[in-house]
């Protein structure tokens, strides 16, 4: 009954794992450039069978070497998904959308550099200097790592599918945009913006043949809702079935131990 209990116990709150990461996705179903994720599971059974670590390791080891004690389930990983999200059309003149696989633009957040597929740009204003920033404030970098300040007020911009902005008062840049070679090593870090761990991945400034922009677009979210809306319907059918578990385990034990010799 303990080991019932236990596994049902241990199951439970990591299904609750998997329902948190589905409740964001559906939260953000309407988040421009937001990439949604997938929670996958691992049997801790099959786990600590398989992590065989030698006598070796184990001195004094009692129980046999192929026998290991392990129960219930665990969210291993939650995956990114980077399925292209559809394009809205907004007709706003800072809105861009960033067609391609795998490719960011580069944002400056502090001291480190990050990166989003979030295209809703806007403009900050320092002392009359015009400075391009995302909807959450970070300065969107050009392709030498330098923000994109305009002196004064840039009038009508126009941005090429190439990334190149041209301003009516003459100015112009070109965005900056990275290819991440080991995608899942970004680090979500809020406001739709990721890091990236120069250790588990790297990030490389590519030429405008390896992506298109489109101005007055912007990327929607990837989140298939019909599918998010199913996997929580048995996510909570899961939760209700464990919950039953440990109900049904402990009024078990309850009997057991009302039970006379």
């Amino acid at each position: 009954m303990n080991i019932q209990m236990a596994t049902a116990s241990s199951s439970l709150s990591q299904t609750q794992k998997k329902m948190d990461t589905i409740a964001n996705n559906i939260a953000n179903v309407n988040t421009a450039g937001y990439k949604s994720r997938e929670a996958t599971f691992q049997n801790l059974l099959t786990r600590e069978y398989e992590n065989q670590t030698g006598e070796a390791n184990e001195p004094g080891r009692q129980t046999p070497e192929n026998l290991r004690v392990g129960f219930g389930s665990k969210v291993g990983l939650t995956t990114l998904r980077f399925e292209q999200g559809s394009a809205q059309e907004t007709g706003q003149e800072l809105d861009v959308m960033l067609e391609g696989d795998n490719v960011y633009f580069r944002v400056q957040n502090g001291d480190e550099v990050h990166y989003t597929r979030d295209g809703s740009f806007e403009f900050q204003n320092e002392n009359g200097a015009m400075t391009l920033v995302t909807s959450s404030g970070s300065p969107v970098l050009d392709v030498n790592g330098n923000e994109i300040t305009f002196a004064n007020n840039p009038g009508k911009l126009t941005i090429s599918n190439e990334g190149g902005i041209q301003a009516e008062n003459g100015q112009t840049f070109q965005l900056s945009v990275a290819k991440i070679n080991r995608p899942q090593s970004l680090v979500n870090e809020g406001g739709n913006e990721f890091s990236l761990n120069a250790a588990d991945g790297n990030a490389v400034v590519v030429p405008s043949e390896e992506f298109k922009t489109r101005q007055g677009f912007l990327e929607m979210s990837n989140v298939d809702l019909t599918k998010e809306t199913t996997d929580m319907i048995s996510t909570q059918r899961l939760l209700q079935f464990q919950s039953q578990a440990i109900k049904m385990a402990d009024e078990m034990m309850g009997l057991a131990n009302t039970i006379k010799r």
